[in-house]
């Protein structure tokens, strides 16, 4: 008699990296979620600053284009880690009908883990752009606030 728990325990075991790999990814895009929500409540003060002529008209306009570069950043991002865990899905897919019908499947397997791997540099990288765009425009914003608020009215 032959013992199907067998060959579905060890597809499993080989499924478990993944589902962490998974796991990681969806951390990763809900840092990328918050870091674009704040860059929209950001984009809102600012744009009501700028409405209700509060401000440097200069100033507001290039932190408005700032925070456009920003969140079109994260968004490509957060695109890049979506196709990733698509990917990691169809990785699990593939290794549970690569069992069940004897597919040999293993190319594809292959291809699809490095093809998130890809993915996921991609969208590190971007995340990481994103953190220096806003790190390196964040000095010249608050040298403006400070200058603000030391003239006299």
């Amino acid at each position: 008699m032959i013992s199907l728990f067998g060959d579905i325990s060890n597809i499993i075991s080989l499924s478990i990296t993944p589902a962490f790999l998974l796991l990681g990814v969806m951390m990763q895009a809900r840092v990328l979620n918050n870091r674009l929500s704040r860059i929209m409540d950001r984009r809102e003060v600012l744009e009501t600053r700028l409405s209700g002529g509060f401000g440097l008209r200069a100033v507001l306009l290039h932190e408005l284009t700032v925070l456009h570069r920003r969140a079109d950043v994260i968004h490509r991002a957060i695109g890049f880690s979506m196709i990733s865990m698509i990917l990691i899905c169809s990785v699990v897919v593939s290794l549970f009908a690569d069992d069940a019908f004897k597919l040999r499947l293993g190319s594809l397997i292959a291809f699809l883990f490095v093809s998130t791997m890809l993915l996921l540099i991609a969208s590190f990288s971007l995340f990481l752009h994103e953190i220096f765009i806003a790190s390196h425009t964040m000095p010249a914003t608050a040298l403006h606030r400070t200058r603000q608020m030391s003239e006299p009215h």
